[in-house]
């Protein structure tokens, strides 16, 4: 099977977008197809022929240059009425949105995490399953896998054990709610996609201190030229990193090859330990001189982080194509390019 770069990426080989035949003419809906992930899903959708309807509760923002290219719906995935409309004779739901923060949002907002991903779970399917769509797919979380579970993590592993404590709540959420499709699946007979992206990084994502992951955090800090500069953890937790572009790519392939309700793990075996990410971090963002304090103090998360991609591979020759220092490249690049509408000091 060719690899993907050949059918996603035109600047890296010869092909267009991925398998354009499958989605060309086809009605498709985002939910949170704003968002970091979902906007460049609705990007890649577009130029592959659909027909996209994006859902969205607030303005859209990384989305504004598709305006004339998609319908864009506002409303509440809460809605029973609202959500079945927007999605009203698609074909496929890629259902993205959710409440999404890192380990400090995540360890002092349990109730919102669990709560709100609830609830917006339930009325993505339930708004698919009543706008007739017979394609679903459910975006879940490498949050739902076990404090020890073995490395590299295995699909059937996911619900062995309790989800690691600091994002415990959100990973409770992601396992709900890939019950919950696999039992509209065999109740309503969807064709229904599962997939767990591992640590997804890139262009758009929050860089906010507050909500941010560990590499938007890590980028902001060093193109903001913090010195000290402070580390959660002890620098030894280790993570497998997959750039936005890889995750977009995963989705539909899964959508169109995976939708048996049997969940895939998207993710890379490039593990990389906290300690060696922020020497890359800061080197790439020219920022090498800084004093690098690690705080044991803080929350660090899963000890370690990365996943099997046997299925992935097997199962539709999904293979991630871009190295970690190149996506961080990308992130610091497009990062310093809106350093200014995000709020970022300036370096000093």
């Amino acid at each position: 099977m060719e690899l993907l770069a050949k059918l996603i990426w035109p600047n890296r080989a010869e092909g267009g977008i991925l398998h354009m035949s499958f989605y060309s003419g086809k009605k498709v809906a985002v939910t949170g197809g704003d968002g970091f992930i979902g906007s460049r899903l609705t990007e890649l959708l577009v130029k592959a022929g659909a027909d996209v309807t994006l859902i969205a509760k607030k303005p859209v923002v990384n989305t504004v240059h598709l305006q004339d290219d998609i319908t864009i719906a506002y409303g509440d995935l809460k809605d029973l009425n609202f959500a079945s409309k927007a999605m009203e004779g698609a074909d496929t739901v890629f259902h993205l949105a959710g409440k999404v923060a890192g380990v400090l949002y995540n360890a002092t907002h349990p109730a919102t995490m669990i709560t709100e991903n609830t609830a917006l779970n339930s009325g993505a399917i339930e708004a698919a399953n009543k706008a007739g769509a017979r394609r679903y797919l459910f975006t879940s979380s490498a949050c739902g896998y076990a404090l020890h579970s073995p490395i590299p993590l295995r699909e059937e592993d996911f619900f062995n054990g309790m989800p690691e404590p600091s994002n415990g709540p959100y990973g409770w959420a992601k396992r709900l709610g890939e019950l919950q499709a696999q039992a509209y699946a065999k109740e309503f007979g969807m064709k229904v996609s599962i997939v767990r992206p591992f640590n997804c990084y890139g262009p758009r994502d929050s860089f906010d201190p507050e909500t941010s992951h560990v590499i938007p955090g890590l980028v902001r800090k060093a193109v903001e030229r913090q010195n000290p500069f402070v580390v959660w953890g002890d620098g030894s937790a280790s993570r497998a990193f997959i750039y936005v572009d890889d995750v977009a790519a995963g989705m539909m392939l899964a959508c169109e090859k995976a939708a048996d309700a049997d969940p895939i793990n998207l993710g890379t075996s490039e593990e990389i330990t906290i300690r060696e990410l922020v020497e890359k971090i800061l080197r790439l963002a020219g920022h090498s001189g800084a004093s690098v304090v690690f705080d044991s103090s803080k929350p660090a998360g899963q000890p370690r982080r990365s996943c099997s991609t046997e299925k992935a591979l097997a199962k539709m020759g999904f293979r991630a194509q871009t190295p970690l220092e190149e996506g961080i490249a990308k992130t610091v690049s497009w990062f310093e390019a809106n350093r200014e509408k995000l709020g970022a000091q300036s370096p000093a």
